[in-house]
């Protein structure tokens, strides 16, 4: 799939992390499903993903949406990525990481949801992005995060980011530089 390019539109900045801070993303599984969760929001509910970056205990994104409410389509991951999460975690193998990480999901999680344990802290933090330095140094600080974290040393190197030539939504991102579309 070619890249997009962004039209006159805010964008929309969001940090979801994990309940408890509780680092998830670390098993090969969980990170495949959190991004083919991504890649189905772009194909079938029109999620515009301009910067992303996975970490262990959050997803920082900055994007809006081709049609409908963005609040909307990131619900729906979240709804699809706990229930993915929780699933995987219960059927898996019974190891140290395992051992704890359900227990904490179960309490601090919230279960208000007819869906079962949500993963997802209710406080994610949310910011409109209008201006073009706004969104430049908000798409830094994606690429960035990463080596801030001391995960890798450059932000190239992070898989699962749009700074890496090689990630797993590469041709599903949309170019954040305008070209009058």
């Amino acid at each position: 799939m070619a890249r997009r390019y962004r039209k006159e539109k805010e964008l929309t900045y969001i940090s979801m992390n994990v309940v408890a801070g509780v680092p998830l993303f670390y098993d090969r599984r969980l990170m495949q499903k959190m991004s083919n969760g991504l890649k189905w929001s772009c194909d079938r509910r029109g999620l515009r993903v301009y910067e992303y970056v996975i970490l262990p205990d959050r997803i920082l994104l900055m994007g809006n949406t081709a049609w409908g409410t963005f609040d909307d389509v990131i619900l729906g991951f979240r709804t699809f990525s706990s229930k993915a999460v929780m699933r995987i975690l219960r059927e898996g193998q019974k190891d140290l990481f395992h051992s704890w990480v359900v227990p904490v999901l179960s309490k601090f999680g919230s279960t208000q949801t007819p869906d079962g344990i949500t993963i997802w802290d209710n406080r994610d933090q949310k910011r409109i992005l209008h201006q073009q330095q706004d969104i430049d140094a908000t798409a830094l600080a994606c690429r960035n995060a990463p080596v801030v974290r001391g995960i890798v040393e450059k932000p190239d190197h992070y898989l699962h980011s749009s700074a890496h030539p090689g990630n797993p939504l590469e041709g599903w991102q949309v170019a954040v530089t305008d070209r009058g579309i």
